[in-house]
């Protein structure tokens, strides 16, 4: 089942009075007295709990959580602050909670591969927000676009009490996300990868589709001699990017060569080398189509330092539509992601299937992503096709 968007409120359940055996009191007084001593009794039997701590530490339970399981993430004088709170309060880290306690925890966590891309930063945002709004706390993992460091994060969340994990822009096969799902049982929210098993939820674009009416637009401009600046060769998401472009040129008789799909790490520098290489001795592309915004930045600045000139030789779509697209010289033409959009919808199905409201197989939300256009873009400069 595909949905283009929903809305729903989240009822949450009123907080109970726990009610105290009052040993039959003969008198008003009594009670009280007695229930209140009963309750310190109980508060003074009760394991501390890392929501103590936290509160004697004066920072937030996600917080706290980084300071027991990653402190190297925290600065020195709040991991200071925390562990003296631990040491204080007699705090047992690893300690089996109660199902009470982690209901009480609120915590979700969220993977990111690259903290400096203002892509992502908006997805944060969204993110952060919603979770605002639901009470939650927050933990931000950035896996620097390595797969190795995405495989570490999610072994350690494997031991942590969450109400759930989203992940966006995974580098990992779909199979060890299915793996993780299976062995930690929480609830799981992948961004931007289309995963067919039932107990994941997926909040997608349809990037092939992206690119082939982005691949369209250039071809009735009169290009065809169009190449593709690919991110990570194993992303998923560039993989149906390059398809988009390969159908749109099939439906013309014509084939995207080899040597005009070029990998690149997909940043600024990433597309000014990916651009450089492209670029070669050879005929030039006259229109390329970049993985994200970023590396069309770069590829922008390599065509001027070769003394080519954007778009009067060389037409640029980027993807993303992050803020700086509109800015660039020429303000680039690129193809939009909701993304702050897609973050609070991330942590709408996280509480929808925390609360049982998605039911497994449910499917995916599928979002629009369309084509900006700006001044990167021009039909080819009398250019023979």
């Amino acid at each position: 089942m595909i949905s283009t968007d929903f809305h729903d409120s989240f009822l949450k359940t009123p907080t109970l009075t726990p009610m105290y055996d009052l040993c039959c009191p003969t008198r008003w007084e009594d009670s009280f007295v007695n229930s209140a001593e009963h309750e310190a009794e109980h508060e003074n039997e009760r394991q501390p709990r890392l929501s103590d701590v936290a509160a004697h530490a004066g920072v937030s339970i996600a917080t706290a959580s980084r300071v027991v399981n990653w402190p190297d993430q925290v600065s020195l004088s709040t991991r200071n602050r925390v562990e003296e709170a631990i040491h204080t309060l007699g705090y047992l880290p690893g300690t089996p909670r109660k199902s009470e306690e982690v209901a009480n925890l609120r915590l979700i966590a969220l993977l990111i591969p690259d903290i400096q891309n203002p892509y992502f930063a908006e997805i944060v945002r969204g993110v952060e927000e919603e979770a605002e709004m639901e009470s939650l706390s927050l933990l931000l993992f950035h896996t620097a676009e390595e797969t190795e460091r995405e495989e570490r994060t999610l072994r350690r969340l494997l031991h942590e009490q969450l109400n759930g994990v989203i992940v966006f822009g995974s580098r990992l096969p779909t199979a060890s996300l299915v793996k993780f799902q299976h062995e930690r049982q929480v609830p799981l929210v992948v961004i931007n990868q289309r995963i067919n098993d039932p107990n994941v939820a997926c909040v997608v674009i349809d990037s092939e589709q992206a690119t082939w009416r982005a691949a369209r637009y250039l071809i009735n401009l009169g290009h065809r001699r169009i190449a593709y600046m690919a991110g990570p060769i194993a992303s998923e998401s560039s993989q149906a990017r390059q398809r988009g472009i390969e159908r749109a040129l099939a439906e013309i008789g014509q084939k995207l060569p080899d040597e005009w799909i070029v990998p690149g790490f997909p940043n600024i520098e990433g597309g000014l080398q990916a651009m450089i290489s492209l670029l070669g001795d050879g005929t030039p592309p006259t229109a390329v189509l970049v993985y994200n915004d970023l590396m069309a930045l770069g590829a922008l600045h390599a065509i001027r330092s070769r003394g080519l000139r954007v778009p009067g030789d060389i037409s640029l779509i980027g993807f993303d539509d992050i803020t700086m697209a509109a800015h660039a010289n020429p303000p680039l033409t690129t193809i939009n992601q909701p993304k702050y959009r897609m973050g609070r919808l991330a942590v709408q199905l996280l509480q929808r299937i925390h609360q049982g409201e998605h039911k497994p197989g449910e499917g995916y939300v599928l979002l629009e992503s369309p084509l900006i256009i700006r001044d990167s873009t021009a039909p080819p400069n009398g250019a023979t096709q």
